[in-house]
């Protein structure tokens, strides 16, 4: 875990020396590298706090979150339109050649900080799950519940580990839609019971992979 948030003080670290090239940047460009400064500053405030170095502050870590959903997202990709890039920009010619590639880490970016302000009140410690009901009959119904599932359908026993698992098409399958998996991620989380730690972690590797595709110098 702390190897993976140091990941957001290296991004924080590693975007400061674009502070120098503001200067001379103008219009859009400007725009976008402030945009990014803004979630630099969040990253680097954020990492030593999740780490457990700094005392928690919840209510700066829920600004941040916002501030990273406000510049990601839509807000992020109207500040690429297609054009020549000027030596001032740390964007490099592969985020419009897989446009759709950075609009949709855009997209996960903005959907992740606002896992992270979801789960922001836990704290560094996920909360404990309900305990499951001890009512007897509650139980007797689960069990035959259970029962009833097991007689209606059974996974076969010629199934591969990858099939059951869903990972691979079994011999009947006939059509199933593709699932992204930032699709996937956003159907199946539960960011309430989730330590804010690692939702700050998956906000911390979508920023990196997405520098490490389309910026200059990372």
């Amino acid at each position: 875990m702390k190897r993976s948030i140091t990941i957001g003080a290296i991004i924080a670290s590693s975007l400061g020396a674009a502070a120098f090239a503001h200067s001379g940047a103008t219009g859009v460009v400007l725009e976008r590298m402030n945009g990014m400064s803004a979630m630099k500053k969040v990253m680097g405030e954020l990492a030593p706090m999740m780490r457990g170095e700094v005392p928690y502050d919840a209510a700066a870590a829920q600004k941040g979150a916002e501030t990273i959903m406000a510049h990601a997202g839509g807000g992020m990709v109207k500040h690429f339109p297609e054009e020549a890039i000027p030596a001032t920009s740390y964007a490099t010619p592969a985020l419009w050649e897989r446009w759709d590639d950075f609009s949709d880490l855009a997209d996960l970016l903005e959907s992740q900080a606002f896992g992270l302000a979801m789960a922001i009140p836990n704290g560094l410690t996920a909360p404990q799950p309900p305990s499951p009901p001890h009512d007897m009959e509650a139980m007797n119904n689960m069990a035959d519940i259970a029962s009833m599932t097991d007689a209606v359908a059974q996974p076969s026993q010629d199934l591969t580990v990858a099939q059951l698992m869903g990972v691979e098409p079994t011999a009947d399958a006939h059509t199933s839609a593709t699932v992204l998996p930032e699709e996937r991620e956003s159907s199946s989380l539960d960011y309430t019971m989730m330590a804010a730690p690692a939702a700050f972690e998956m906000v911390s590797q979508t920023c990196a992979a997405c520098h490490s595709q389309f910026r200059r110098g990372s």
